[in-house]
């Protein structure tokens, strides 16, 4: 998946990045670690601060980061914000090493085996478990489920894996057809969603229940933001169906206030990463 897709698909998956999902931390402390790692001025840092400040509210419920980057790019000059294009993160990028892997990936053999892996059903089965489990651990932690409740999640999650393999089997013999499937498929959903908040507390259900209303609180938040247009939306969601968009298409539908704040939510994003990963 190229850059440009993965920034149309953030842009309309509205996933909040799955480490928000954990107490909140202290977020001066935070935003000054990612001012460093960015290597911002005094001045860019401490805005950067005071965005997170104003918006701390928010950083649980999900759209944090699309309020701080719609605010820099209104209170920020053309030169602060040019200091999140030139940081170390762009940097590292452009290792030797990783040019050589830039241009490997534009030979045609690559990216026509990564258009035959855009279909989510051939994506290799070993990079999906271990995605999975991983997701399924943070969740675990951020719920603060016992032995006894992890152990009872293993074996749900287990059952509801081999009940989705044989729908998948169904569907590839022919037995099931596509409508069949789908219905069936989001049935199993339902039965693992209401099986799963029954091992729950009252308390772990409510977290769960902020957990789940943060995609749809990033999803507002970015249309607050971005002040997309019903035909932008539509624009977009056309463009991430496509296996290797084009950036020039995704300039053309974004106003260059628009895409200048989703460029700062992605730097400001790869940075909080990148502070995740160091203090984990």
């Amino acid at each position: 998946m190229n850059k440009i897709r993965a920034m149309v698909l953030g842009l309309l998956v509205w996933a909040a990045p799955n480490a928000l999902a954990q107490s909140q931390p202290d977020l001066n402390a935070v935003a000054q670690r990612m001012a460093e790692r960015l290597q911002l001025s005094d001045a860019t840092a401490q805005a950067l601060r005071e965005a997170f400040a104003r918006h701390a509210d928010r950083y649980e419920q999900g759209g944090f980061f699309w309020y701080v980057a719609a605010e820099l790019q209104r209170r920020l000059n053309d030169e602060q914000r040019a200091e999140f294009w030139e940081e170390p993160l762009r940097a590292e990028r452009e290792r030797p090493a990783r040019r050589r892997w830039r241009e490997r990936q534009d030979r045609p053999d690559r990216r026509m085996r990564r258009e035959r892996l855009h279909r989510r059903d051939d994506r290799p089965p070993a990079r999906r478990a271990a995605w999975m489990a991983a997701r399924g651990a943070r969740l675990a932690d951020y719920l603060n489920l016992t032995e006894a409740q992890r152990d009872s999640l293993a074996v749900l999650r287990r059952r509801q894996g081999d009940a989705m393999r044989e729908l998948l089997r169904q569907r590839r013999e022919g037995a099931l057809s596509a409508e069949a499937f789908r219905e069936q498929a989001r049935q199993l959903r339902e039965q693992y969603r209401a099986r799963f908040r029954q091992l729950l507390t009252p308390e772990q259900q409510e977290r769960l229940d902020r957990l789940e209303a943060i995609p749809e609180n990033s999803r507002k938040a970015m249309l607050e933001v971005l002040r997309l247009t019903d035909t932008q939306q539509q624009q977009l969601a056309a463009l991430a169906l496509q296996p290797s968009p084009d950036r020039r298409a995704l300039s053309e539908i974004l106003t260059p206030e628009q895409q200048e704040i989703v460029r700062l939510h992605h730097r400001l994003i790869r940075a909080w990463q990148a502070v995740q990963r160091n203090d984990g």
